[in-house]
C-alpha cells in the first residue's frame, strides 16, 4: 500500500506550503491536476505586479519631484499608500518569480501586506470619486489635480490593476478574517495620529475632514464611524473576493466565506 510521503528539507517545505489546492493537497506537485493552471495563475500575477511596479515607480518618482519638502510628501494618505504598494508589487515580483521555477507559493505575510496595500487603494480611488473630486469640481477648482500626472496612476490606474490581480490572480494561500484585520491596521493608525497631529496645531490637513481642530464635532465623528467600519468592511471584501475567485482558480474548494 502506498502512502502520502510529505516533502523533506527545504524544497519540500516550500512545495507543500504552496500545493494545497482543496482536495488535492496529499498530492505531490508533479501529480497535482491544478498545477499548471496555477503556475500560469502566478506567472500572470507576477507580470501584472511588474506592471504596477513600473506605474507606481514613475508616479512616485515624479511626485518627489513636484514635493522636494519631504514633510509635505509623507503627509498624504496618497502618497503612502502608493509607495508601500510600489514595496509590495516589487516583493510579490521577486517572491513570485522564484515560486514559479520551485513550484512554490507566495508567503501569507506578502499577500497581507498586497491586500493591504490593495485596500488603501482602493480607499484612496473611493474618497477621490466621491469625496474630493466632487468637492474640488463644486469649489470651481482644477480637476487636473486629481487625475493628471502621477494622479492619474495613484488615483486611478494603481488602485483598478491593483484589484484586478489581487482578486483574479493572487491566488494560495488562502486568507482569513484576521488578515483582513490586520491589513486596515496601518489605516487606522493614520487616521489617528493624523486626527492627533492636527488637534496639537503640527499639522494642517491634510484633508478635509482630519481637521479636527477647525472642523464642528460632528465631522470627526462623522469621520470615525464611516473609517472605523467602513475601512474593515473593504478590507473584507478583498479578502472574500480573493478566496472566492483567485483561490478558486488555483484549484482552492473551501468555502467562499471562508
Amino acid at each position: 500500500m502506498n502512502t502520502p510521503t510529505k516533502g523533506s528539507g527545504t524544497e519540500g517545505a516550500f512545495v507543500n506550503s504552496y500545493s494545497r489546492p482543496g482536495n488535492h493537497a496529499h498530492l505531490p506537485a508533479s501529480q497535482d491536476p491544478n498545477r499548471a493552471r496555477r503556475k500560469v495563475q502566478l506567472a500572470l500575477a507576477v507580470l501584472v505586479n511588474l506592471i504596477l511596479v513600473l506605474m507606481e515607480g514613475w508616479a512616485n518618482l515624479a511626485l518627489w519631484q513636484q514635493h522636494p519638502v519631504f514633510k509635505d510628501l509623507v503627509i498624504f494618505y496618497t502618497h503612502q499608500s502608493n509607495f508601500l504598494a510600489l514595496i509590495a508589487s516589487a516583493l510579490f515580483v521577486v517572491t513570485g518569480t522564484v515560486a514559479l521555477f520551485r513550484d512554490g507559493r507566495i508567503p501569507r505575510l506578502l499577500k497581507v501586506f498586497r491586500l493591504m496595500c490593495t485596500v488603501q487603494l482602493y480607499i484612496t480611488f473611493i474618497v477621490v470619486l466621491v469625496g474630493l473630486g466632487p468637492m474640488t469640481a463644486l469649489a470651481g477648482g482644477n480637476l487636473f489635480a486629481m487625475y493628471g500626472g502621477p494622479m492619474f496612476v495613484m488615483h486611478l490606474m494603481g488602485p483598478i490593476v491593483s484589484l484586478f490581480s489581487f482578486v483574479f490572480l493572487e491566488g494560495t494561500p488562502r486568507l482569513h478574517l484576521s488578515d483582513a484585520f490586520l491589513a486596515i491596521q496601518y489605516t487606522w493608525i493614520y487616521s489617528i495620529v493624523m486626527v492627533i497631529l492636527n488637534a496639537v496645531g503640527k499639522v494642517e490637513g491634510p484633508y478635509p475632514f482630519l481637521q479636527v481642530d477647525v472642523n464642528p464635532w460632528w465631522v470627526s465623528l462623522l469621520y470615525a464611524v464611516v473609517m472605523i467600519p467602513g475601512g474593515f468592511l473593504v478590507a473584507a471584501c478583498g479578502k472574500w473576493l480573493n478566496n472566492g475567485i483567485a483561490c478558486r482558480i488555483a484549484g482552492e474548494t473551501a468555502d467562499f466565506h471562508d
